[in-house]
């Protein structure tokens, strides 16, 4: 009966021990957001959609301001379209996320006129589109490891994370534990035309015709502000992109650089605008920066911080 037992008992533990492994097994290559909810409460900021994820990177920001006296550690906070565009569930998280204690902490804030727009239907409906993300309901994003996420967020089997498929190892997207997602993708000349034309074509013939610049949203952006605002400097910037994305981008709010200069006025911020130049910035998409130009804009970035001071 004794041995029975024992066995019966390593037949239960085993289950269990298998799960707890899994858990501490993920890591940047489980998906595109699961590191941002392991690490603790942050009392530095950056946040936005994809462009921001890919294209502002902490380690360079901190190298910049430490080297000119101002003691800094980032964290990017981006995530993408439909799940971090400015609303209620957003700021919700963004919430949980920062410091309570933060103080002399630097918040970027990267916008864009998809970043305050709402899709049309629920426009018309009279709810604001994509609030049922994940970044409402989660309730814990600062857990290492984040066994809700997994268990009810993550989209593949659990297993995946331990014993990992090699015909489906994805190596092009890299989490780093600071939140910067590092892209790793073909980038030469015909590769990233394939990918800049599906890109804008996509934009054009689905976003661009089901979206609407939302009061809402915008509404969410200030409240973003006036949140960070008591914990440090908050600057607000818009991210380089391709020619042909910007003149999509002027179609849907033609003002939208004058509506954040106005914004950056009432709450006593600034505004920084690259302007599109094809010249000067190269993109694996003409959405998303290169890494190596994602450096450079986040030096850029650096530079007009330390200018405020």
């Amino acid at each position: 009966m004794k041995q029975f037992l024992k066995w019966l008992t390593l037949f239960m533990l085993l289950p269990v021990a298998v799960f707890v492994i899994t858990m501490y097994r993920a890591d940047g290559r489980t998906d595109a957001f699961y590191l941002r909810f392991t690490t603790p409460p942050q009392s530095s900021l950056i946040l936005g959609t994809s462009r921001a994820a890919q294209g502002i990177q902490p380690h360079v920001l901190d190298s910049v301001l430490n080297a000119n006296g101002r003691a800094v550690t980032s964290f990017n906070y981006s995530f993408a379209i439909g799940y971090s565009n400015y609303g209620a569930a957003y700021y919700g998280s963004v919430r949980k996320k920062l410091d309570p204690a933060a103080q002399n902490g630097v918040f970027i804030l990267a916008v864009d006129p998809w970043s305050i727009a709402s899709d049309n239907g629920s426009v018309r409906a009279g709810k604001p589109e994509h609030e049922w993300t994940f970044l409402r309901t989660l309730n814990f994003v600062n857990m290492d490891p984040n066994v809700e996420y997994l268990m009810e967020e993550y989209d593949k089997p659990i297993l995946n994370i331990l014993v990992p498929d090699p015909r489906k190892v994805d190596d092009r997207l890299l989490l780093h534990r600071d939140g910067w997602l590092e892209t790793n993708l073909d980038l030469s000349p015909a590769a990233v035309a394939e990918r800049t034309t599906k890109k804008v074509k996509e934009y054009r013939d689905t976003r661009l015709n089901s979206s609407t610049p939302s009061p809402w949203r915008l509404g969410y952006l200030e409240m973003t502000v006036d949140l960070l605002q008591k914990h440090g400097t908050v600057i607000l910037v818009r991210l380089p992109v391709h020619s042909s994305m910007m003149a999509l981008e002027d179609q849907l709010m033609p003002s939208f650089d004058r509506t954040m200069e106005l914004l950056a006025q009432r709450k006593k911020v600034n505004y920084l605008s690259f302007p599109a130049n094809d010249r000067e910035w190269s993109f694996t998409d003409g959405n998303h920066l290169i890494p190596r130009d994602g450096a450079k804009v986040t030096q850029r970035i650096a530079e007009e911080i330390l200018a405020i001071q």
